[in-house]
């Protein structure tokens, strides 16, 4: 009994040295292979999971069992190969990060199209001809002034013809409008005469114009006249168209009549520029 006890002593011995001289070249080939590269670093107590390591041999009987790993010698997340993250996997596309949609200003928009005109940049209208802008100032109130003569003419040119038809009725109705009539011819006459004309494109040429056409008219009206009072004065008697005042403002009337035509050629451009009635010879 004495020698077995003493022979399982003395395997117990050697199974220890055995197992010290495992642990130590184990350490040794830890170390050498350290050097080598980098391993990661293990924390207090990771020997035990060297020797367990396959390859490294299992631990003699009777001795100590290996501790388990501990959660700080696990390999910490900073030493492991990171796994990739939702940060480091490729991003999906954002709306940021695909390509902008072309912006509302870059499109062909409406204010890019060619705008109808505005009224403020389409043409005010002024795409076609420039339309002459109405002048003002005294060449205004000249062409304003010789449309009064015109408008006073016209009332004096309207009446005559009644009135030498009842005066060769006998009426002496129709003596008293003659007389009115050349009356206002008169004063149309020296009106015309006075006016002012400087500021009129070729005003001069126009009123001589109006001063022929007028004067034309007044010795017509005269003429009307003296007949008109021969004839109620001889009681109406004799044919009228042998006496010699009323030829001779037949004959007038016909000079009258073409002087206002000229008139009126003339007269035209001027109403159109300055918005003025454009009177007819026969209206003169």
């Amino acid at each position: 009994m004495e020698g077995q006890r003493g022979w399982w002593r003395r395997a117990s011995v050697l199974v220890s040295l055995v197992a010290a001289l495992v642990a130590a070249a184990l350490t040794w080939w830890v170390v050498t292979e350290g050097g080598a590269a980098p391993r990661p670093v293990i924390g207090a107590g990771d020997s035990s999971t060297i020797a367990s390591q396959p390859g490294e041999g299992a631990a003699a009987p009777g001795a100590t069992a290996p501790a388990a790993p501990t959660a700080s010698a696990e390999p910490r997340a900073s030493d492991d190969p990171a796994e990739p993250t939702a940060s480091d996997e490729p991003n999906e596309p954002t709306e940021s990060a695909q390509p902008a949609q072309p912006a509302r200003s870059a499109e062909a928009a409406p204010s890019a199209q060619p705008t109808e005109p505005a009224q403020s940049a389409r043409p005010d209208q002024s795409d076609g001809p420039a339309q002459p802008s109405r002048p003002t100032g005294p060449a205004t109130a000249q062409a304003r002034a010789m449309n009064d003569v015109l408008a006073s003419s016209n009332a004096s040119h309207s009446g005559l013809t009644d009135a030498i038809v009842a005066t060769s009725q006998c009426r002496r109705s129709g003596l008293d409008r003659i007389v009115d009539i050349t009356a206002g011819r008169r004063d149309q006459l020296a009106a015309a005469r006075a006016l002012a004309v400087d500021a009129l494109p070729d005003g001069a040429a126009l009123r001589k114009s109006l001063v022929a056409a007028l004067d034309a008219s007044f010795d017509a009206d005269a003429a009307f006249l003296s007949w008109a009072r021969r004839h109620l004065a001889g009681d109406c008697s004799g044919p009228v168209a042998e006496d010699r005042d009323y030829r001779r403002g037949l004959a007038r009337s016909e000079d009258a009549r073409k002087a206002k035509a000229r008139f009126a050629d003339a007269w035209r451009t001027v109403a159109k520029r300055y918005d003025l009635p454009a009177w007819r010879p026969d209206q003169i």
